[in-house]
């Protein structure tokens, strides 16, 4: 298990200055990550279920349409644009009549929506606080260096661009990788994983660093 323990050169980040009018950026939170190669592929394993206390049962439960996004990452330990993105975006729709969550997940490995219908709100976080082999690209793609996993939560985005940047990973997921053909999308993505919008529930976590030669392997 990785945790995050060296986060100096990420808060050293966080405190400085912002320039006028831009959005403030987030302390990372802890988080224990498993982190393993499957056939030469990068997947990541966490519990997120402390991105969602109690208090979101309600809001998730208010008879509207809400939604999650999570976007898992890989960055450089030292700070820098991500080498990899996974987004996930969870829609949430309690049905007052039939008193259970309707839930359609949506990410590179379903774009097109996986649906679920759930009966508690024990059962919704744990679907939303499972992420469970993550693929973030070849292992090689590592190469020397030391990196870091990074995963951002986000109740009801309230950026446009965000939605249909996420939505453009989903469809194309070579796009969230630099080995990909897009990875202007991967730029773009690159300042939004620390910032905190306005108005937004937002969470991020990061894990310890670790290298590709740490990396179990099966």
């Amino acid at each position: 298990m990785i945790r995050a323990a060296a986060l100096a050169p990420l808060l050293a980040l966080a405190l400085l200055p912002s320039p006028a009018g831009a959005a403030p950026a987030i302390t990372p939170e802890e988080l224990d990550v498993r982190v393993e190669a499957v056939r030469g592929t990068l997947r990541v394993s966490a519990d997120l279920s402390a991105a969602f206390p109690p208090e979101l049962e309600r809001q998730l439960g208010n008879g509207l349409t809400n939604v999650v996004a999570l976007h898992v990452a890989i960055v450089p330990a030292r700070g820098g644009g991500a080498l990899a993105i996974f987004p996930r975006e969870v829609e949430v729709l309690y049905d007052v009549w039939e008193e259970t969550f309707l839930v359609t997940v949506r990410d590179p490995t379903t774009p097109r929506g996986r649906r679920v219908s759930l009966a508690t709100w024990a059962q919704l976080k744990a679907l939303l606080g499972d992420l469970s082999g993550v693929p973030l690209g070849p292992i090689q793609a590592l190469g020397d260096g030391a990196w870091a996993v990074q995963v951002r939560v986000e109740l009801n985005p309230i950026s446009k661009e965000l939605l249909e940047r996420t939505r453009e990973l989903i469809a194309d997921p070579t796009a969230g990788s630099r080995s990909g053909p897009s990875r202007s999308v991967l730029g773009a993505m690159a300042g939004y994983l620390l910032r905190a919008e306005p108005g937004t529930h937002v969470r991020v976590f990061r894990s310890d660093p670790f290298q590709a030669r740490e990396v179990a392997r099966r």
